[in-house]
């Protein structure tokens, strides 16, 4: 017979309880787990959670990221055929990170400090280049002296194409091939070396009075995303340089506005308001900005409104310079500030997200979702805009990669520019319509632009569930 010491039985409970101890994290780490958390965070935040399918056929087992696709409403985002399963979710899902929270350029990661547009430029899908749209200051491209309306005809060598623009995103060296137009000759080179860049919103500031304003103090900003500052969203620095310059614009006398929200794809509801604060007429302040309508589950709606500032300018109207990627909390301004003024679009339709984002998250699972929970509505309860806003005055054909040319805050050459300019002195745009676009013989295809990769998935509600028990 085999005998047990008190001691031998102990160690084995001992054992046991560790080897089921172990057990216990391992499955509170599984995939399983961690979709079973998924599973139920969405039934309770999703806006569309009515449409997400009966768990009995859901597959618990599936990787978090396919488990949290399948399900997503139709609803939520656009069909979209350019993308896997034709349809673009806002909605998304991604492993947590240990990086910087910096909304240095590129979330943080080295970057070479510019954004660009890919274009076909033949009839035969063989000829690209890539158009920079800005630079930021200070970064690796504009100590090489990279500017807006250069062309990046190679990289690394070779000629640039679908595959290799994506090498621009990426933190390793590379070699640049430039011109100064899409259809001239190479003219010089120059090597990138990545590094981290702090990337302000306020890329661009102005203040034009001459005879083409009718003598009017006309303040230009180019506002290129709603983030309060570079350490997250309790950071305010950039909010509170934001009103320092309006305090500037008031102080010079600015009368009339004109926001440049061409590559502004979105951010903080609370940056939004900020900039509606200061932009909005006097008698708006103390009035709704926009309200978010969650789902009946959380039974709320929750109200921004315009604050009474002293650094607001009393606007009598206001000129938004749009493109087709200018989108989420831009859209919010625009919306949130119609029922106050005349809000003048002009350039191309914007995307239309009309909703808003949360991050949810668990001490006990590696993920961060950041569902669509709740719609936004204005004063007037408008918030039906989701195929965005079409521009009182619409860029035509080719315009956009001619314009890609001009520098930003050149209102005698940057045709948008121009006609804000123009309506505001009640003169005519000194510009023909259709002369920009009868230099290029051809439809000129719009590929990838690295302003994709900084959309966001709604306007981002500064709320978080990471002290919140699953």
């Amino acid at each position: 017979m085999i005998k047990f010491s008190a001691y031998c039985r102990v160690c084995l409970l001992l054992g046991l309880l560790c080897a089921l101890s172990s057990c216990e994290k391992d499955d509170d780490k599984s995939d399983k787990a961690v979709n079973q958390w998924i599973d139920a965070t969405m039934r309770s935040w999703y806006l569309w959670y009515s449409d997400i399918p009966d768990k009995k056929q859901l597959n618990f087992n599936a990787e978090p990221e396919t488990f949290f696709r399948s399900l997503l409403s139709k609803e939520d985002g656009k069909n979209n055929p350019q993308v896997s399963g034709g349809h673009y979710y806002y909605s998304t899902i991604k492993k947590k990170t240990a990086s910087t929270t910096t909304r240095s350029y590129m979330g943080g990661e080295p970057a070479l400090g510019f954004e660009f547009q890919n274009w076909q430029l033949d009839n035969t899908g063989t000829k690209f280049a890539a158009n920079v749209l800005y630079v930021l200051p200070g970064s690796p491209a504009e100590k090489k002296g990279l500017k807006r309306g250069d062309w990046i005809h190679k990289i690394n060598g070779t000629w640039t194409n679908n595959s290799n623009i994506y090498d621009l995103l990426g933190d390793k060296t590379v070699v640049l091939a430039v011109s100064d137009g899409w259809n001239n000759p190479v003219t010089h080179s120059m090597e990138l070396v990545p590094a981290l860049i702090e990337d302000n919103p306020v890329l661009l500031t102005e203040v034009y009075q001459d005879e083409s304003t009718g003598n009017k103090k006309v303040g230009y900003m180019v506002y290129n995303h709603f983030t309060s500052g570079p350490d997250g969203d309790k950071d305010t620095t950039y909010d509170k340089q934001l009103r320092q310059r309006f305090a500037e614009f008031k102080a010079e006398g600015v009368e009339e506005f004109i926001l440049d929200l061409r590559y502004n794809g979105g951010g903080l509801v609370t940056s939004a308001q900020l900039l509606a604060e200061l932009l909005a007429p006097k008698s708006a302040l103390g009035e709704i900005f926009c309200n978010l309508k969650y789902n009946d589950k959380q039974d709320k709606t929750v109200t921004y409104r315009l604050d009474k500032t002293d650094e607001n300018l009393d606007l009598p109207r206001l000129f938004i310079l749009t493109g087709s990627r200018t989108a989420s909390a831009s859209e919010a301004v625009i919306n949130g500030l119609r029922p106050f003024y005349k809000v003048y679009l002009l350039g191309e339709q914007t995307e239309g997200k009309n909703v808003g984002s949360i991050t949810l998250t668990s001490d006990k699972y590696d993920y961060e979702l950041h569902p669509i929970v709740c719609k936004i509505s204005n004063a007037e309860g408008n918030s039906e805009y989701k195929d965005g806003f079409i521009p009182d005055w619409k860029l035509e054909g080719n315009d956009r990669m001619i314009l890609g040319h001009i520098e930003l805050g050149d209102k005698d050459n940057d045709k948008l520019l121009n006609v804000a300019v123009g309506m505001i002195s009640g003169r005519a745009t000194t510009m023909n319509k259709d002369i920009r676009s009868s230099s290029v013989s051809f439809n000129a295809i719009p590929g990838y632009s690295s302003l994709d990769r900084k959309a966001m998935n709604g306007v981002q509600i500064p709320f978080t569930s990471e002290d919140v028990e699953w």
